[in-house]
């Protein structure tokens, strides 16, 4: 369509960056769903605060998701860490992800 050409569109990948349309392949995305939970919420619930002692108290959060099929449950304190080989329902999956 010619009037979307100015539009951009970004999809999340489940290393939880986004990435351009024109840069997109499914196999970044098969669990791109969890970790747009985990960055929605580390962008919003996430709370280092000042200790007593005047060293940041780092506070981890608990994501809980539950859809139709299955939960996802993760935790993020502060930092992302991601895999880059996974075996998920059986299928050995290569490409960046959240753990």
């Amino acid at each position: 369509d010619e009037g979307l050409k100015d539009i951009k569109l970004d999809f999340m990948k489940s290393d939880g960056g986004l990435t351009p349309v024109d840069d997109f392949g499914g196999h970044q995305a098969i669990l791109s769903g969890p970790a747009g939970g985990v960055i929605g919420y580390a962008k919003t619930a996430f709370r280092p605060t000042e200790g007593d002692d005047d060293k940041t108290k780092i506070m981890p959060v608990i994501g809980f998701d539950m859809g139709g099929t299955s939960t996802d449950v993760s935790r993020y304190d502060g930092h992302l860490d991601h895999v880059f080989e996974t075996t998920t329902a059986g299928i050995a999956l290569q490409a960046p992800q959240l753990d």
